[in-house]
């Protein structure tokens, strides 16, 4: 009973462990916008063997947990901007989809103001500043959703084929070989 305690409590840990380190790493990839401390990990993960597949899921886990994240700052930063609009009497969650989108493009937004009734040239230029930096901000955390996209389907590929190994392993291959554990005799 103890020893069973003892383990659930060192996977929890391992598992944390894990996610701290690749969370690191992650973190390392942005900002370089380089995958490769992420395939470093990965590779030294890999080597240990079909063993670290666990360890292997918790970094997809990271992953995905960092895409959700970017993916409601993009949510949060288009909602930012349609408040800083409707200052402005701009009212995007008003339009259609389409043009909405379309509408972010300067000629496109600049007839968008017109039709609007913002004539005044100093807001419509405000407005075009608020749209210009919201693109930017929006458009680096698509870039990074995109990069931990190429981290995941990286991953995944490591993934499959570890378990391919683990699954063709000979019956007759001990815990302990599956282990890379060596017995000496």
């Amino acid at each position: 009973m103890i020893e069973e305690s003892l383990e659930t409590v060192f996977s929890v840990v391992e598992r944390a462990f894990v996610r701290m380190q690749a969370g690191e790493v992650l973190v390392a990839c942005l900002e370089a916008e380089d995958l490769a401390p992420i395939q470093k990990m990965v590779e030294d993960l890999v080597l240990a063997g079909p063993r670290s597949l666990n360890a292997l899921r918790e970094v997809r886990a990271e992953i995905e947990v960092r895409k959700d994240q970017l993916q409601e700052e993009i949510t949060q930063q288009f909602s930012g901007l349609d408040k800083k609009l409707q200052e402005y009497e701009v009212n995007l969650s008003g339009l259609p989809a389409c043009l909405s989108t379309r509408g972010l493009e300067t000629a496109g937004f600049m007839n968008l103001l017109r039709q609007l009734g913002v004539l005044d040239n100093e807001r419509q230029q405000e407005c075009l500043q608020l749209i210009h930096q919201s693109k930017e901000a929006m458009s680096m955390l698509a870039r990074q959703i995109l990069l931990l996209e190429e981290m995941a389907f990286y991953l995944d590929d490591w993934m499959w084929g570890l378990i391919y190994q683990s699954a063709h392993q000979p019956a007759w291959v001990s815990p302990l070989q599956k282990t890379g554990i060596r017995l000496v005799q």
